[in-house]
């Protein structure tokens, strides 16, 4: 078999998955949810995978690059730093507006991380991975004198949080506005926020 169709029937197992763990729980849920909800035989999934735990752990690295695939391409050199931030948060709200369920499966990731060790330390180098990111970005705004001088490692975690807000849409209907409007708005207020920070003397 092919490196190709092998990818293509992990990312069919992988999206199953994740739909499973969202309506179920990880507790719950049992690998012949998935194995029905994937359409694939019991064998293929225990081919790739050998436990719920292992599918799990790998899920979480499936949850960053299938549903942020052109995440970490916004930080080009042509665009402001202002604009790659907009970006991202444009780019979520198109997530959420299409694949709500994205955003459940990161609150299963966090409720399981507070309870094994593994997942924990998985989900923190994906998390690193995107605060990583996000500095490069504020960096980029600072040298070019688009923003203060500032704390780019808090200023990272600050917009990482911000955008978490996402996550409240997803349990919790509203109807004074959308996510879409939070999060364009908390975005330019944090922007504001980094164009008004205190230089240093």
């Amino acid at each position: 078999m092919s490196l190709e169709k092998i990818q293509k029937k992990k990312s069919r197992i992988m999206e199953a998955a994740l739909q499973v763990f969202v309506k179920k729980g990880y507790s719950d849920t049992r690998m012949d949810d998935i194995v029905k909800t994937s359409g694939m035989s019991k064998g293929a999934l225990y081919y790739h995978y050998n436990s719920k735990k292992d599918l799990f752990l790998e899920l979480i690295d499936h949850w960053e690059t299938h549903t942020f695939p052109d995440f970490y391409n916004k930080s080009n050199s042509e665009r402001s730093a202002s604009n790659t931030l907009r970006g991202f948060a444009l780019e979520i709200a198109e997530i959420f507006e299409n694949r709500k369920y994205v955003f459940l499966a990161e609150i299963e990731f966090w409720a399981l991380a507070n309870r094994d060790d593994d997942v924990r330390l998985k989900s923190r180098q994906l998390y690193e991975k995107i605060l990583t990111l996000f500095e490069k970005v504020l960096n980029k705004g600072v040298r070019d004198g688009e923003f203060s001088c500032l704390n780019t490692k808090m200023s990272a975690f600050i917009i990482m949080t911000g955008l978490q807000g996402i996550n409240w849409f997803s349990i919790f209907s509203n109807t004074d506005f959308s996510a879409r409007e939070y999060l364009v708005e908390v975005m330019d207020f944090m922007i504001r926020g980094f164009n008004q920070y205190p230089k240093l003397n």
